[in-house]
C-alpha cells in the first residue's frame, strides 16, 4: 500500500510538473506483439506507459464500452471525452494501468491498448497532441496466439461488430453477409481473422489521407522482428525525438514480454512469423486468405514479410 501511494503521488508530481506533454499511444489487435513493441520504444523507461486503459471488462470508469467500442470522429461524448481525458494528460492513476512504472522522472507519455482502434481516430480528434501508432501483425498468428489464450477477453464472434449500428452503417455495411456466413461456421481461426480485418480496416480508411500533426504511423509486427533497430528508429523520427535515436540493447530485443504464454514462440524457438503455416491446416489458410481478399489485405501478407505499399488497396498510410 505504501508502495502504490508513493507511486501515486510521483505519478501526480509529474502531471503537475507538466512532464506529459509528449503523447504516444500503440493501438493493435490483441496478440499483435504491442507489449513487445511498447517495451522497445520505452526501453530506456523515459516514459510513462498506460497499460490499457480502454479495456472494457477491467476499466470500471468506463462500463458503459464495447468490446472494441466504436464511436464516429465527430460524435460527442461527454463522458467518454472525460475519461479520455485524464487518460492522454496523465490525471488517470490506476495501480493495474501504472503497473510497470517505477521511475521518478518522466518525460511524456506511453500508452498501450488492444481494444482501442475503433475509437482511435475520434480520440485523436479531440486531443491533437497524440501521435498515434497502429501496430498490425499477420492475422494467422494472431488468430493462432488467441486460440491458445482463449481464456482470455477476447471478442470471439464477428457477428458482435453488427450491435454496433453506427459501425455497421459506416464501415461494414457491404461486408454484412460475410461476417454472418463466418460466423455460422463457428470456426475459431476464421472467425479471428475476419475481427482482424475489421479492426484494421476502420482505423486505416479513417485515417485516410489525414494531414494533421497526429497522422496515423503504420507499424508491422514482422518488419519490427526482422529490423528492430531500424524500425524503431522510424518511431522516434515520428515522434520527433531524434534524440532517442539510440541503438536498442540486444537484451531488451531478446526480452520475450509479460504476457507471453508457455507456448510463445520465442520461448519455444520457432519462428513468429512463419510457424502459423506449420500449425494450420491448408484448407484453414485458404479459407483464411479468401476472408483476407475481401478486405484488400490478402495482398498485404502475400508473404511471410508484408507488404506495406499494398495498405492503399485497403485504406492508406498516413505516414
Amino acid at each position: 500500500m505504501f508502495r502504490q501511494f508513493l507511486r501515486s503521488n510521483i505519478l501526480k508530481l509529474n502531471y503537475h510538473l507538466n512532464q506529459y506533454k509528449h503523447v504516444m499511444w500503440l493501438i493493435g489487435d490483441g496478440r499483435s506483439g504491442t507489449t513487445w513493441i511498447a517495451n522497445l520504444i520505452n526501453h530506456n523507461l523515459k516514459y510513462r506507459e498506460v497499460f490499457e486503459p480502454f479495456h472494457p471488462w477491467l476499466n470500471p470508469r468506463m462500463p458503459y464500452l464495447s468490446v472494441n467500442h466504436y464511436i464516429r470522429s465527430n460524435a460527442k461524448d461527454i463522458e467518454l471525452l472525460q475519461e479520455a481525458e485524464k487518460i492522454f494528460t496523465g490525471m488517470l492513476h490506476d495501480v493495474r494501468c501504472d503497473v510497470g512504472n517505477r521511475k521518478i522522472h518522466y518525460k511524456g507519455l506511453l500508452v498501450k491498448d488492444i481494444f482501442a482502434n475503433l475509437l482511435a481516430h475520434w480520440a485523436c480528434q479531440q486531443f491533437p497532441k497524440i501521435r498515434p501508432i497502429l501496430l498490425i501483425r499477420n492475422p494467422f498468428s494472431v488468430a493462432l496466439s488467441k486460440q491458445k489464450k482463449h481464456e482470455w477477453y477476447w471478442m470471439n464472434d464477428p457477428i458482435d461488430f453488427l450491435k454496433q449500428t453506427e459501425l455497421s452503417e459506416d464501415y461494414l455495411s457491404e461486408y454484412i453477409d460475410l461476417i454472418h456466413l463466418v460466423s455460422e461456421k463457428k470456426n475459431f481461426i476464421q472467425n479471428q481473422i475476419l475481427i482482424w480485418c475489421i479492426l484494421n480496416l476502420v482505423p486505416l480508411r479513417q485515417f485516410k489521407g489525414q494531414n494533421c500533426s497526429n497522422k496515423l504511423k503504420v507499424l508491422f509486427y514482422e518488419h519490427v522482428y526482422t529490423n528492430p533497430q531500424h524500425e524503431i528508429k522510424s518511431v522516434f523520427e515520428y515522434l520527433g525525438l531524434s534524440n532517442l535515436n539510440k541503438n536498442l540493447p540486444d537484451s531488451t530485443i531478446l526480452q520475450p514480454s509479460r504476457v507471453v504464454g508457455k507456448s510463445s514462440n520465442i520461448l519455444s524457438g520457432t519462428s513468429p512469423i512463419s510457424e502459423w503455416r506449420n500449425e494450420l491446416a491448408a484448407h484453414e489458410i485458404n479459407a483464411g486468405l479468401k476472408i483476407l481478399s475481401q478486405f484488400g489485405f490478402d495482398k498485404v501478407y502475400a508473404n511471410d514479410i508484408p507488404d506495406k505499399s499494398a495498405l492503399v488497396n485497403v485504406g492508406s498510410i498516413c505516414d
